[in-house]
């Protein structure tokens, strides 16, 4: 039994997704063993001491204990990953028994995207005085026009990531490719937050100074917190009843594409789910170019710059929709006030 404990198996893994820069996931593991460390005593609990008894009491401790169903399922599937590695190993014998009964799946939480009339409050509210406010609604605002990156891909981007005005990235939580084709409106928030120091490898200035991978880290865990802080005080500022939190861009362009109409599988390859099934099928379905419609679509609903050259294309798709069959009709997009921009040259930052 290579297994000495449970303890020293779950350590061994999240050091791993550090490694990997998957840095919630391992957040996630480490949490998981201090809510098990005050749990039960881990340095006795071995191989043989793993069983459905031990883990279906720890997930009534939990709940007991004020954690939320969805952190109780974080938590036991990050667990069961670990077990099946130690299956993997022959650390341990049939896993599945020891997640019987046990709750895993998602639980629907509080609504976590914006309305259209929401979106467009953050964008178009004056922060000309508040540049710390200015800079996070700003990422936000391009977070939302890539297609929802998730901050932690947006603080790593490279300045190599670009080439023939595309941005090419590994998404960290699944390490699949994303192209995204960069328009005005995208351009206009990258240079005024582009990183100015020569040696520094990073897009943005999220991620200051270059140095070793914890050091990275720390300044990327300390721009998340400062961003969500900032993001949350705009929420109140704005009275929106929606927490803005650095995840929301991602929910209001899934949430607001399907409600355009735009068919679920294409939603599906602009986030790049891995973890569904019919994202498998559909990933290479559609090209960077028929993506790029998509976002420009998304885009159009706060921007006025992609909202004109929205209706420009959408009479272009018309006419070869024409073309084809008579009876395809268009969706109708809806007008869109100006957006008011920080004016404060991008000089100030909320990540100091």
């Amino acid at each position: 039994m290579k297994m000495k404990t449970l303890k020293e198996a779950i350590v061994a893994h999240a050091e791993g997704l550090g490694d990997l820069f998957k840095f919630s996931a391992e957040h996630t593991c480490w949490s998981m063993l201090h809510s098990l460390e005050r749990f039960t005593d881990m340095e006795v609990l071995g191989a043989k001491e793993v069983t459905a008894g031990v883990f279906l009491s720890f997930e009534h401790y939990l709940l007991a204990s004020g954690c939320s169903q969805n952190t109780s399922a974080c938590y036991f599937r990050a667990l069961r990953a670990i077990c099946r590695e130690a299956e993997r190993k022959k650390e341990l014998k049939d896993i599945r028994q020891l997640f019987n009964g046990i709750f895993m799946g998602y639980e629907e939480t509080r609504k976590r995207a914006l309305n259209i009339e929401q979106l467009r409050a953050v964008a178009e509210v004056d922060l000309e005085d508040a540049p710390r406010l200015g800079m996070a609604r700003d990422l936000f605002i391009l977070s939302y026009y890539l297609r929802g990156i998730p901050f932690i891909d947006l603080a790593y981007l490279r300045k190599t990531d670009i080439h023939d005005n595309v941005l090419c990235y590994h998404r960290s939580k699944t390490g699949r490719v994303l192209s995204i084709t960069l328009e005005p409106w995208m351009w206009e928030i990258i240079e005024r937050y582009r990183c100015e120091n020569p040696d520094s490898p990073y897009l943005l200035r999220i991620i200051r100074n270059p140095g070793s991978i914890l050091e990275e880290r720390r300044q990327y865990e300390s721009a998340l917190r400062l961003y969500n802080k900032h993001l949350y005080r705009l929420s109140i500022q704005l009275g929106l009843g929606v927490r803005l939190t650095s995840y929301v861009a991602r929910h209001t362009w899934a949430t607001l594409a399907y409600n355009e109409d735009i068919p679920v599988s294409k939603i599906s390859a602009g986030l790049s789910h891995a973890s569904e099934e019919i994202t498998h099928t559909y990933l290479r379905s559609f090209s960077t170019e028929q993506l790029a419609v998509v976002n420009l679509q998304m885009a159009s609903l706060i921007n006025p710059a992609a909202e004109k050259q929205w209706k420009g294309k959408k009479k272009e798709i018309g006419r070869d929709k024409e073309r084809k069959s008579s009876k395809n009709k268009l969706h109708t997009g809806v007008p869109i006030p100006g957006r008011k921009r920080n004016d404060s040259g991008g000089k100030g930052t909320v990540f100091n």
